[in-house]
């Protein structure tokens, strides 16, 4: 009997703050995935055959082009994914902050994908004409996407234990940013087809 109440025990202490010691559970790291695949494979639909004139169309001068905004996702995805494996992991553990992050993620994804607020990103992440097509950025882009996911598949990272500073929503654990990443990916969709519906979008 004690040895049955013990595992009931344990088991509520999983669903409460993850598995053993913060790490991802199985269905975080599913969801954290699924993610990742679909704003990829979404993204990759959409860029994957412009023609040169496509790629680099600006609606007006002060608007990225699909090039350069595709150049900003490639940035930040490097940059997140450092922010996750390099920095946060370092940071001390803090299973006590856990309750007080919880609520933010979904707070965290609507925010992200919205485009009703336009928001200027930092200077390193701006885009300096570096990709001459799509093809050459998706195939540097999908490299990066893989390691992300890979890591996200099979880390024993205690991500959920972990915090660090993230803008005007406060803390947040590495859970919660490698789903913003997915979400950043979702709203840059969103600028790309905002570009492509102009009415001087070229046709080919």
């Amino acid at each position: 009997m004690k040895q049955i109440i013990a595992a009931i025990f344990l088991l509520s202490s999983i669903t409460l703050w993850g598995q053993e010691g913060g790490k991802l559970t199985i269905e975080e790291k599913s969801e954290i995935s699924t993610h990742l695949q679909k704003s990829w494979e979404n993204l990759e639909l959409l860029v994957k055959s412009l023609t040169e004139e496509q790629w680099n169309y600006k609606t007006v001068d002060s608007v990225w082009s699909i090039a350069e905004i595709s150049e900003h996702l490639e940035k930040a995805e490097k940059e997140l994914f450092s922010l996750v494996t390099v920095q946060l992991i370092k940071s001390p553990a803090d299973p006590e902050k856990v309750a007080e992050v919880s609520g933010k993620t979904e707070l965290m994804m609507d925010a992200i994908r919205s485009r009703d607020q336009k928001v200027k990103t930092t200077p390193e992440l701006e885009p300096s004409g570096y990709y001459a097509s799509s093809e050459a950025f998706l195939k540097s882009f999908q490299e990066l996407r893989k390691e992300t996911l890979s890591y996200a598949q099979s880390t024993e990272d205690q991500l959920r234990h972990h915090f660090i500073p993230f803008g005007p929503l406060g803390d947040l654990d590495g859970y919660q940013i490698l789903m913003f990443m997915s979400g950043h990916l979702e709203r840059h969709i969103q600028q790309i087809e905002e570009v492509m519906e102009d009415p001087g979008y070229p046709s080919t």
